[in-house]
């Protein structure tokens, strides 16, 4: 039959015997000598139908693994072709585990099993009826990041697409088209399959070589030639392009994963005939595929779906809007691989036709692919998830880079941070490229460590090898020597701020700080110096030989006046939320900090408790309980922990996070399991916000994993949030006078604003919101341009939309800090968020370049001063704005298990009675995502509010950001 491998060849042999199909160097394989051989093949094998048999051929036998290949499938038998680089003891693991009954090795290689090409008729015929529903070959995945896998697939799914009687065949635009992919590779079956069905003869280059490349398409004159990304980046990287004649190429593909931008661009102004293709697809989801013809104006962009169908969705596979972000499936439009002998790991790839890609991206208006990264590349780093792909992005802009990888290194505080080794076109200082790099990308982006090297690790494919490449790191980075000994302290200061070692010279900002990391620094620079170090003076000297040049002229630090009560003591939100919750005769509720996880994966439920109940125990706050308003430590306090079955998990956590808490008794942590299937949970995790906060969501989850996996004992002792809160105290004094000023005679709340109604109570709604991306670039050159940071535009941005929608002078902004500013604070779980109260004038209508360095004055001084009693000032502006932003988080996990977030509706515990007509504002919760994207929701009193006036506002949000220049 034409849709088996078999077939294919027995139809094309029969109508075009002569016909050359394969050439590789001088040696050529027409389709009558090509089937003849097969057969030949099929007849010397004692094999039965589905037995497997591999297949380990040089790339200089080409040929003859053609051959072999349609042999071995015309006997009945599964092609299971193996890498001529593959160690011994790994060859025969390969075929110890797939069961094969035979191999077949081309000349010179002698593993221990097996026998060579068989080079003689035998006496009976070859072949049997092969069906296309018969597997017909299994290929091993590229394992740049673990074990390889054995992907199964059918000849049906390897012939998708072919009509026998098709009038144009493709490809017919050119006489030859050429590549050099390594055998036992997706892109190297592709190729067969084009050979037995296109209309030019495949010219095999047997190993890429740029020269060899570029000299093969002058002198034969290609019509179509394909590569894959590293391929592409060697060719742009050797000039090979500018000393021949390429205009022969119609058709430049590029296959597997996505194209570097600017490598993309770079290959069309090289090819100037060609139309260059980017094709995605991956050895599991083949023949389903996205194909892009670069387009300058999406150039990061990798296609719409050819073949098949596209999803993105969220961790449990629902189904997300466009514009968001998250996992990446295609749907094969035939007969779907899979995992040979391999259930589990099949269960998690492939569903009902959908094939998990194992990337994270994003669909445009238009349908457009857009990839943010390899989910198993994202570095986790603090608050953020970092994408290696945009990071690469951007150093392949740099003319002297010729090739770069970026991947995640541990850090001790972050947790990972970025770091990329980088093949240089000719020598360049380390410092050229961070600042190419800092000018490019967020602060958090810019990589900690650098590394040059000779060349890149890769697997046969091309692939780079990052479990290889981090091994190149080992060594530890040499900061460079400082000039001075104030500056070599301060580069001390720097790296416990920062978290990594910096060279002098360098700019913090550059370096990877933001106002986080500054108001950190200000702070360990003060205790090391005994003077006053305000945030600004990072900013306005963000140097370190200007800094150590600076510091004489700072004032000595002032004594502190110590106000911690007896017991317990409480921080800033702490006072807050307890005053709060007595406002009422009804009683209030304050939402618990929430996640719910959906782990596909094998699930040890009692060591998962004990697990839980070793964090709660390390942690003092995770044993606090309110008698009263005061705050009282338990010595044991285990969370609540329950396991169901349920079919409905979104339900069942909502109902049990908005379980009322016991605040007297506690326990303030509950942790609920509930099972859909063996290996398919739903683990929700709730914590009363009186003990919480989102940093520690981030510090529970990671430990939770650690004494999960039983490394709990590995775990240094937890800092006390009762010790924070207590240092904090410490600095209310010096704070209060700062607070009164800029408070005094601030408005309570914005009169002005559209309220339909005046109810004594609050029922929350979010509307979603998306800043355009073109909005979004031009506000970070902005800021960037006047040594800003991307949130204090946003604020600036949001006082002025708000100012009008209200008919304001001046409006007062709630935003909240971390409250995290030495690094030992970073691992501790507690309420220790700060909230600042932001005061910006906008009478007038200031145009945005006058209004920014206002704003950013007004927030580097609130930062300064963020420990302070907000509950005491919270009743001078008991209804400010809200803004809160934030850097992509990422998708939520369990660490170690295969898993990923669930979706709580936003409007969970968004309900609550009020001591009196309810006069609060809109907030906005925005989120910078890795792809430049910014996106959040406008919450507010649904009682309160008409939808047509949230829309208003969020009308003039955008107005302005149109404004930004």
């Amino acid at each position: 039959m034409a849709e088996t491998f078999p077939g294919l060849l027995r139809d094309r042999a029969a109508r075009e015997p002569d016909r050359v199909a394969m050439r590789v160097g001088g040696e050529a394989l027409t389709f009558g000598a090509w089937h003849d051989r097969a057969a030949r093949i099929a007849a010397g094998l004692d094999v039965r139908r589905g037995e497997r048999v591999g297949l380990l051929f040089d790339e200089h036998d080409w040929l003859d693994f053609a051959t072999a290949y349609v042999g071995v499938q015309a006997a009945g038998a599964v092609a299971m072709p193996i890498s001529a680089r593959t160690p011994n003891p790994e060859i025969t693991r390969l075929l110890a585990d797939f069961g094969a009954a035979d191999l077949i090795h081309g000349t010179g290689l002698a593993p221990e099993k097996g026998r060579p090409l068989p080079d003689v008729v035998a006496d009976r015929p070859g072949g049997v009826d092969v069906r296309p529903g018969d597997l017909a070959q299994i290929l091993f995945t590229s394992g740049t990041t673990g074990r390889p896998k054995g992907v199964s697939a059918t000849h049906a799914n390897l012939t998708y697409g072919y009509h026998p009687r098709m009038r144009r065949r493709p490809l017919a635009h050119s006489k030859l088209f050429l590549h050099a992919f390594p055998l036992g590779t997706n892109a190297a079956q592709t190729m067969l399959f084009n050979a037995l069905t296109a209309e030019p003869a495949a010219l095999v280059l047997p190993r890429f070589d740029a020269e060899e490349f570029c000299k093969l398409v002058e002198t034969e004159r290609a019509g179509t030639a394909f590569l894959v990304p590293a391929m592409a980046i060697d060719l742009v990287a050797s000039g090979a392009p500018d000393r021949y004649d390429l205009s022969s190429v119609l058709l430049l593909g590029s296959t597997a994963a996505a194209l570097p931008p600017e490598i993309a661009k770079t290959l069309a102004g090289m090819f100037p005939n060609a139309d260059i293709v980017n094709y995605y697809s991956s050895t599991e989801a083949a023949p389903a595929q996205t194909v892009m013809i670069f387009d300058p104006d999406r150039p990061a962009a990798v296609g719409q779906p050819a073949d098949g169908d596209l999803r993105i969705t969220d961790a449990a596979g629902h189904p997300l809007p466009t514009g968001e972000t998250g996992e990446v499936w295609l749907r094969s439009p035939t007969t779907a691989r899979t995992y040979f002998g391999d259930a589990n790991a099949a269960s998690a790839v492939f569903r009902d036709g959908w094939v998990r890609m194992g990337d994270l991206g994003r669909l445009d208006d238009e349908g457009y692919l857009y990839l943010v990264d390899r989910e198993s590349d994202v570095i986790k780093s603090g608050a953020f998830k970092i994408s290696t792909l945009r990071i690469e992005a951007e150093l392949y802009a740099h003319p002297d880079v010729r090739a770069a990888a970026v991947l995640g290194l541990p850090h001790p505080v972050l947790g990972s941070v970025p770091a990329a080794a980088v093949v240089l076109r000719r020598p360049l200082p380390v410092e050229d490229l961070r600042a190419f790099a800092a000018a490019r990308l967020a602060r958090h982006e810019i990589p900690a460590r650098w590394l040059i090297v000779g060349a890149l690790p890769r697997n046969d494919a091309g692939k780079v090898l990052k479990r290889s490449l981090r091994s190149l790191f080992d060594a530890p980075a040499e900061p460079a020597a400082p000039a001075s000994g104030t500056e070599a302290r301060l580069a001390r200061l720097w790296a416990r701020a920062l978290g990594r070692d910096v060279p002098a010279g360098a700019d913090f900002f550059a370096a990877g700080g933001d106002s986080f990391a500054a108001a950190r620094f200000a702070a360990l620079a003060a205790e090391e110096f005994g003077v006053e170090v305000p945030v600004s003076f990072v900013f306005d000297f963000p140097d370190l030989a200007a800094q150590a040049a600076r510091l004489a002229d700072q004032r000595p630090a002032a004594g502190v006046q110590v106000d911690v009560p007896d017991g317990v003591p409480l921080s800033s939100l702490q006072e807050y939320f307890l005053r709060w919750l007595g406002e009422t005769a009804e009683p209030r509720a304050v939402s618990a900090v929430a996640v719910a996880i959906r782990i596909t994966d094998l699930l040890d439920v009692p060591a998962l408790r004990r697990a839980l109940d070793d964090v709660a125990a390390r942690h003092d706050a995770l044993r606090t309980v309110f008698p009263g308003k005061k705050a009282v430590v338990l010595d044991r306090c285990e969370p609540d922990f329950d396991v169901i079955l349920a079919d409905d998990p979104v339900r069942q956590a909502c109902a049990e996070l908005e379980r009322p808490f016991d605040l007297a008794h506690g326990p303030l942590v509950r942790a609920l399991v509930i099972e859909e299937g063996p290996e398919e949970f739903v683990l929700v995790l709730g914590v009363h916000h009186l003990v919480f906060d989102g940093h520690s969501m981030g510090v529970l989850l990671r430990e939770l994993g650690e004494c999960y996996a039983g490394q709990g004992h590995r775990l240094p002792p937890a800092a006390r949030a009762a010790d924070v809160s207590a240092w904090a105290r410490t600095r209310w004094p010096e704070a209060r006078e700062f607070w009164r000023r800029t408070l005094d005679g601030a408005p309570p709340t914005l009169p002005g604003a559209p309220r339909s109604a005046e109810v004594p109570a609050f029922e929350g709604h979010s509307v979603a919101f998306e800043i355009p991306v073109e909005a979004a670039e031009r506000l970070r050159a902005a800021v960037a341009e006047r040594r800003a940071t991307v949130y204090m535009g946003l604020l600036a941005v949001w006082a002025k939309a708000m100012a009008e929608w209200a008919g304001s002078d001046e409006v007062v902004v709630m935003s909240p800090l971390p409250g995290r500013t030495k690094p030992e604070f970073d691992t501790v779980v507690g309420c220790l968020v700060q909230s600042l109260l932001l005061r910006i004038d906008v009478a007038d209508d200031p145009p945005f370049e006058e209004l920014l360095p206002r704003v950013r004055q007004v927030v580097l001084d609130a930062t300064e001063h963020q420990y302070y009693p907000y509950e005491e000032f919270s009743r001078r502006i008991p209804q400010p704005a809200w803004l809160r932003f934030e850097r992509w988080g990422g998708p939520v996990h369990f660490p170690g298990l295969e898993s990923g977030p669930v979706g709580l509706p936003r409007e969970l515990m968004f309900s609550w009675p009020m001591p009196g007509p309810d006069l609060s504002v809109p907030e906005l919760a925005l989120t910078e995502h890795p792809d430049g994207r910014i996106t959040g929701w406008l919450v507010h009193n649904r009682l309160t509010y008409e939808p047509s006036a949230i829309d208003r506002l969020a009308e003039l949000l955008l107005a302005r950001l149109k404004e930004v220049r």
